[in-house]
């Protein structure tokens, strides 16, 4: 294989970049592609979000993300087209995504990582804490009954939510929630209790996060958020996740369990809280 040189991507560049990650996963739908050009844009002009391509005279060939929450990173969106796999491309980008969360300071580095990858990411220093199912909603779904009293739609960030997600994830995320609401995300609530996001994410609806303090809160939100389009959830495993949830909202789990893995200081989450996460890797 020739030399191939790792950098941020151009501006003229996102467009590219987002179909190489979707082709590294056998996705060949484009629609939408300008929007998710302008939540790249917002999110890296914001210093939220960096990526890094890898490039072949003018062709990229590999992507990986780096998102920011003051000192905390996390490494996601990681992809590498499959004529250029198992010669060091992705390994490449990831350690320039290590190096360059160190740079800016990040105390903590977050990652998801599929059976495959985690005995490689702990080579690298990285611990692993729980793992996350992603699970699938039939599409016969039942007549769902929710308590409307209870469950409202909002279009700001009560300080109540940003505390509770506080605690919850043990670090400050308040800049990417609102990034996220400026981007569209519709905000479900149970007020004081739970709340959730769905956004359209690369041409899916997808729910996440979302936190809630009880299993009667976490079903509402999911079940409304199932009615505004949602297809997957990724939840972590929970010993407040009893049987009868899963059998109530017919999940159906796809593929391995990721596990959740952390180098550095480790984070004090409050994991009692119930937790839907958007995305995680599959490498």
């Amino acid at each position: 294989m020739k030399a191939y040189l790792i950098r941020e991507p151009k501006e003229d560049e996102i467009l590219r970049t987002i179909k190489v990650f979707l082709l590294a996963f056998d996705r060949t739908s484009y629609n939408q592609l300008e929007d998710e050009k302008k939540v790249g844009l917002r999110l890296i002009n914001e210093n939220i979000a960096r990526f890094l391509i890898a490039v072949i005279d003018n062709k990229i060939i590999g992507v990986g993300g780096l998102f920011i929450y003051q000192r905390v990173a996390s490494i996601g969106y990681m992809g590498v087209l499959s004529e250029f796999r198992n010669q060091g491309v992705g390994s490449a980008i990831f350690r320039k995504l290590m190096g360059l969360a160190l740079i800016l300071g990040n105390q903590t580095i977050m990652l998801y990582a599929s059976k495959l990858g985690e005995p490689i990411y702990k080579k690298y220093g990285f611990q692993g804490t729980y793992y996350a199912d992603m699970y699938y909603l039939p599409k016969d779904f039942p007549k769902i009954q929710i308590k409307d009293k209870l469950l409202k739609e909002i279009n700001f960030l009560p300080d109540w939510m940003l505390k509770l997600d506080r605690e919850a994830i043990g670090f400050d995320r308040e800049q990417y929630l609102k990034a996220r609401l400026a981007l569209g995300a519709k905000i479900l609530v149970v007020e004081y209790e739970g709340y959730a996001m769905v956004s359209k994410i690369l041409s899916q609806i997808r729910l996440g996060p979302l936190i809630a303090k009880n299993l009667d809160s976490a079903i509402h939100l999911i079940k409304k958020s199932i009615l505004l389009g949602v297809e997957q959830l990724i939840i972590s495993h929970h010993p407040l996740l009893r049987v009868n949830f899963f059998s109530e909202l017919k999940l159906i789990k796809k593929g391995e369990p990721n596990l959740k893995m952390f180098y550095g200081a480790e984070i004090p989450e409050k994991l009692d809280y119930i937790y839907v996460i958007g995305t995680y890797g599959k490498g």
